[in-house]
């Protein structure tokens, strides 16, 4: 019997390894140190230009992608080492520019700060116009030339296959890597008609309302040595050879704690959507929490951010449902079985007693169904106002009324 499988064209994210020899490196470091001066200099023409508009009474000034590629073109004719660099890659810097600049307008984000060579992310974009090419051993990038690479069979006939949009280049910990951001077809995963409501915690990752607990990942140990290393380069010279060697060392295990947690998140987030057709969380208000000195180290160990921006995406690319419920709503202080509102519910208890129903709940877990409750509801809501008609009873129960 042939079985159809529903494919659809997804963007993703393809990171691999560059191994690049002294001559690359040259190029590849002159064209990350071009971006961040154009960013900067683009920033501070933007702020002179502003000066002028303020003084006659103006109180906002959104520049458009004509406005900073003529600055560019100047940016160019004074400083002749620009044109060393890949022209797409300037491009993209005030194009991420001016995305800051929405986003600070929106009340998104902050006002765009300039780039410290010192501090910030060392990367640069390259858009792909026919001109980047992928081979068993090297990729050819446009004005860098030929520079290995290294990944997993799998991933490279992906690459070679696939659409390929932009590569980033980018330096972490010492290494340098190429993001690629490729169009490839993606088979949705097999329909389980299964739910799961998960609420987060900080002494368990995550529960499930089926009662499963997801244990956090033990990185004490890495932890450790990132924190000895930290405390031996404080004592070395900065940029000597002994600051060098001891600063391997400290990226190795900075590496090593970051791949274990990537390697820990995508096996129980695949899983996750493997198994349920709608997973449904709480909307966490994590930035607030980091503003908590008691609370913001451990969540930072944890990362509640990374675990949900996984089953998101996972879930878009898998054909699988995701939402988050309200904030404010009350999920450990409803009773999931009969729906009484315990106010002096204290956030030290692990278990409750329903004074209604006389039900006893464990807290994590009771939060999980409602959670579960409380977002189907919001999902039936949400497609009655889209089709604007039909039972909600019927939604919730034909599978053939929601899948695509």
């Amino acid at each position: 019997m042939e079985l159809n499988v529903f494919m659809k064209c997804v963007n993703q994210g393809l990171k691999v390894r560059l191994y690049p020899d002294e001559d690359m490196l040259t190029k590849i470091n002159q064209n990350i140190g071009n971006a961040r001066f154009t960013w900067n200099k683009l920033l501070e023409n933007y702020q002179n230009t502003y000066k002028i508009f303020k003084l006659n009474g103006y109180s906002k000034l959104k520049c458009n992608m004509a406005t900073f590629n003529t600055m560019l073109n100047m940016l160019k004719k004074e400083h002749d080492f620009l044109y060393l660099s890949e022209s797409s890659s300037l491009q993209q810097v005030f194009r991420d520019l001016i995305n800051a600049f929405n986003k600070f307008f929106n009340g998104e984000g902050g006002y765009p700060r300039f780039k410290s060579k010192k501090h910030d992310k060392h990367a640069c974009r390259i858009q792909n116009n026919h001109n980047i090419k992928i081979n068993d051993n090297t990729i050819v990038l446009p004005k860098l030339g030929e520079v290995y690479y290294r990944t997993s069979k799998k991933y490279r006939e992906k690459l070679k296959n696939a659409k390929i949009n932009n590569v980033t280049i980018k330096i972490e910990n010492g290494k340098y890597y190429a993001v690629f951001n490729i169009e490839t077809e993606t088979p949705d995963f097999p329909k389980t008609h299964k739910f799961v409501g998960i609420d987060l915690g900080m002494k368990t990752l995550a529960t499930l309302d089926n009662g499963l607990k997801i244990a956090n990942l033990d990185v004490t140990y890495e932890e450790s040595m990132i924190k000895k290393y930290q405390k031996r380069l404080s004592n070395k010279e900065y940029q000597s050879n002994h600051y060098k060697d001891t600063q391997k060392t400290y990226w190795k295990w900075v590496d090593r704690k970051k791949n274990k947690i990537n390697d820990y998140y995508h096996k129980i987030t695949t899983e996750i959507v493997k198994k349920y057709d709608i997973i449904i969380l709480e909307d966490l208000n994590i930035k607030g929490m980091f503003q908590n000195p008691h609370s913001s180290r451990k969540l930072q160990r944890i990362g509640w951010k990374k675990f949900v921006e996984m089953l998101k995406y996972k879930a878009r690319i898998y054909g699988k449902t995701f939402r988050q419920v309200s904030r404010w709503y009350p999920s450990s202080k409803n009773c999931s079985n009969c729906g009484y509102y315990n106010k002096d519910l204290k956030l030290e208890q692990t278990q409750w007693k329903c004074p209604q129903c006389q039900k006893t709940h464990d807290r994590d877990i009771n939060a999980g169904k409602n959670i579960l409750k409380q977002g189907l509801i919001d999902l039936i809501d949400e497609t009655m106002n889209l089709w604007d008609r039909g039972d909600s009873t019927v939604i919730l129960l034909s599978w053939k009324s929601t899948s695509p």
